[in-house]
């Protein structure tokens, strides 16, 4: 008997008369790009977050990296990241020209290890980028208060969708945080998908902007 290592069918099924609708309604709009479907669902997802603020972008990596470039992060800065997570946390910070710096992880959770996290800062340290690995939110208690002496927080939550830490959501307690709507994931798009969340306006039009080649409003860059 042959099982499926990974099978979307059974999702789909379940989903899809409201899949069809909703193909439908964008179809009919002729509208692909952004559009009310993608606006009526930044702010449901802002509101399940619990964060004021949500913008869609292509994929995860993209959440992510215009989170950092919102903070003006780049060339000869160094972010903190987990030495255990999956590829596109450290390509956000190199696709920025930023340096990763990584730290090990509390072998009890294999999320990063906050009492390493110090250590590892330097003079060119901008942020910490906590990975909630699996769904395992990571000390945020912990990561915040070394943060808020002289540091951002851009957590990945990509892999962490509806998961909370002291009755509250994932992805609600840094500056802006970036989640993955990749096929498999929590929470998974027909294609690949992202957002990033944010409490901070100014923080999520930098990324809007960003992410639609510098423009505020249309033909302006």
């Amino acid at each position: 008997m042959k099982i499926p290592f990974v099978s979307f069918k059974p999702m789909e099924r379940e989903l899809d008369k409201e899949l069809r609708n909703a193909f439908e309604r964008v179809y009919m709009r002729s509208w692909y790009i952004e559009g009310v479907e993608d606006e009526n669902f930044e702010k449901a997802f802002a509101e399940y977050c619990g964060v004021n603020y949500c913008v869609g972008t292509g994929n995860g990596l993209d959440a992510l990296m215009l989170a950092l470039k919102a903070l003006e992060i780049g060339a000869g800065d160094e972010v903190i990241v987990p030495s255990n997570t999956y590829i596109a946390t450290a390509l956000a910070v190199t696709y920025v020209g930023a340096t990763p710096v990584f730290v090990e992880p509390d072998i009890r959770t294999y999320d990063i290890d906050p009492k390493l996290i110090e250590e590892k800062i330097t003079k060119k340290t901008k942020a910490i980028m906590p990975v909630h690995l699996y769904g395992q939110p990571c000390d945020m208690d912990a990561i915040a208060a070394i943060a808020e002496k002289y540091l951002y927080i851009v957590e990945d939550c990509a892999q962490a969708h509806g998961a909370t830490y002291k009755g509250k959501r994932i992805g609600s307690f840094g500056d802006a945080a970036g989640f993955s709507f990749y096929p498999g994931k929590n929470l998974g798009a027909l294609g690949d998908a992202g957002a990033a969340v944010s409490n901070k306006k100014s923080i999520a039009d930098k990324i809007r902007a960003l992410g639609n080649y510098g423009s505020d409003y249309k033909y302006h860059h």
